[in-house]
């Protein structure tokens, strides 16, 4: 139950402090005979300034700080529906962590793109996955800042799946006093980036990594998940498919002046949808799987070629202090991915690389929004079609020094090894996190979302000892829907791995409302929640600073 206090200062921060539905959702709530664990495939309310949520349990007073989360705010506005998971309309979330209490705001991140949206039933430019008769080209004009425009507009594209804090190059936002970061950039799966203010969340600024680099073409595609650098550099590929052949331009960001430096120039690979670039402490890789781009269309799902069981996995292994690629790798067999887990060296200099795959890309078909809001939960009949989660996978790229290139210095393809896939049922995951400090070295715990009961999408937390194999699940008592468990080390405590707590923002289809929700990271038990008044999107990721 809610106590008296929190329930005025909830009406406090609902009425004068600003809940407002998305501009332009009007009625675009869930119906009234909708299953609660859909409520985050549809149009959530925005709370503008800070709201205290109640808790329950207990919050560490050690855990100080802010957990920043992407998501949509809605995918309908106007007469349009963005037809696929991937293509809602952005939105920033900061829940605020001091003292055993939580505060929660939210802004909206497109509102120019949604304004023309909404006044034309139209998607201007691509999309994802949504339907090609509702994109209109030229009609919408949104300037970026790319090394030709200085300045780029505040709110006229989607940016919404992941965040580099701290980006290289960037002044200090003017209203960050008090923030834990000096800046702080959304990522997506375009060439597009969003400053976005670490306090208010209110949008600043897009570009694009173009004004990083004009080899970087504004048109291109990179990965929503760059890599970084001990020294502050980020690195990413731009995916040019303007050249020919295609080309991946494997870049650095200096974290010094923010200009990018071309690392290795890729041009036999087949140009494909790459959400994530890998990395070591000293090597990059980058990892071709399977969802090949070489059909005409205004989507990037309707470039996808069909599924092709030959075609080989692709493995390029870059160099992070000398650039180029120093050694190719081939695996036997075609999957399909998102994520690192994690990447590291072994004492032989080989590569071993953890990440989850799936034996194809059907999840991109079943991510449309009608699909999920129809098929999440007990209407999926038992079938993991809709599931989200992937097997965990271990492969070697062993180290061949000077054996990696022939004579005439072109690369071998030399072949990956598939060391082990873990049971899908006991140990599937996605959407994974570790212990930020072993990212890049040998390490033990993989953390993310699992799917207990087929069909619902995902329903619980997982934690994989990846030296035994085996695994501790976080199951709530009634229907929850869980998002990217984000790892926080426990400062004041051992210092071992899994010292620590995750946290997750989850839907309670029991109290149809979002809660962030704080567990042991160590044991998997759950600690307390700050429960929110409203329904929290369904997004990607998020980071703690």
């Amino acid at each position: 139950m809610y106590s008296l206090t929190f329930v005025y200062s909830l009406i406090f921060s609902l009425s004068y402090l600003g809940v407002k539905a998305f501009n332009g959702s009007g009625s675009h709530g869930p119906p009234p005979n909708a299953n609660p664990l859909t409520y985050g495939f549809y149009a959530t309310a925005e709370i503008t300034q800070p709201a205290p949520l109640e808790i329950t349990g207990t919050i560490p007073n050690w855990l100080q700080g802010s957990l920043y989360r992407g998501a949509a705010g809605t995918w309908d506005t106007g007469n349009l529906t963005a037809e696929h998971w991937f293509d809602g309309f952005s939105r920033n979330h900061r829940f605020e962590i001091a003292n055993g209490q939580v505060q929660y705001r939210s802004r909206n991140a497109s509102d120019e793109l949604v304004d023309f949206v909404r006044e034309t039933g139209k998607l201007p430019g691509g999309s994802f996955g949504s339907d090609p008769c509702k994109i209109v080209f030229g009609a919408f004009e949104a300037t970026f800042r790319d090394g030709i425009h200085p300045h780029g507009d505040t709110s006229s594209a989607n940016v919404d799946v992941s965040y580099v804090p701290d980006y290289p190059g960037l002044a200090r936002n003017t209203s960050s006093f008090g923030s834990p970061l000096e800046t702080l950039v959304a990522t997506t799966d375009g060439n597009y980036l969003q400053q976005i203010d670490p306090v208010t969340m209110e949008p600043i600024e897009v570009s694009t990594y173009q004004a990083a680099n004009l080899l970087l073409n504004s048109t291109g595609r990179s990965a929503s998940h760059p890599a970084f650098g001990s020294d502050g550099s980020v690195y990413n590929y731009l995916l040019d498919l303007s050249a020919k052949p295609p080309v991946y331009r494997v870049f650095s960001v200096s974290p010094v002046t923010g200009a990018g430096t071309i690392l290795a120039n890729i041009t036999d690979a087949p140009p494909a949808y790459l959400h994530s670039l890998f990395s070591t402490d000293n090597h990059l890789i980058l990892i071709v799987w399977q969802a090949d781009i070489g059909k005409e269309s205004t989507t990037l799902l309707g470039s996808l070629l069909p599924w092709n069981p030959n075609r080989k996995t692709l493995f390029y292994v870059i160099s992070k202090r000398d650039g180029g690629v120093i050694s190719k790798y081939a695996s036997s067999d075609a999957f399909f991915a998102f994520h690192q887990i994690n990447a590291f060296e072994d004492t032989s200099g080989a590569l071993i690389i953890d990440l989850p795959t799936a034996t194809d890309y059907h999840f991109l078909n079943s991510a449309k929004v009608d699909n999920l809001r129809a098929n999440v939960g007990p209407n999926a009949n038992g079938s993991s079609y809709n599931d989200l989660t992937f097997n965990f996978t271990r492969y070697l790229l062993p180290n061949h020094g000077d054996g990696a290139i022939f004579s005439n210095g072109s690369l071998i393809t030399n072949p990956a090894i598939k060391l082990f896939s873990l049971d899908y049922q006991k140990h599937n995951i996605e959407l994974p996190r570790i212990n930020s400090k072993y990212y890049g070295k040998t390490y033990q715990y993989a953390y993310g979302i699992h799917t207990e009961k087929p069909g619902y999408f995902t329903d619980s937390l997982i934690k994989i000892d990846t030296v035994a194999q085996t695994s501790l699940v976080w199951s709530p008592a009634t229907n929850h829907l869980p998002s990217e468990p984000i790892f926080v080390a426990n400062p004041t405590g051992s210092g071992v791995e899994d010292d620590g707590v995750l946290l997750t923002v989850a839907m309670d289809a029991e109290r149809k409302r979002s809660s962030l929700i704080v567990i042991n990271a160590t044991t998997m038990v759950e600690l307390g929640r700050a429960q929110m008044p409203i329904v929290m999107a369904y997004g990607f990721h998020g980071v703690f600073a």
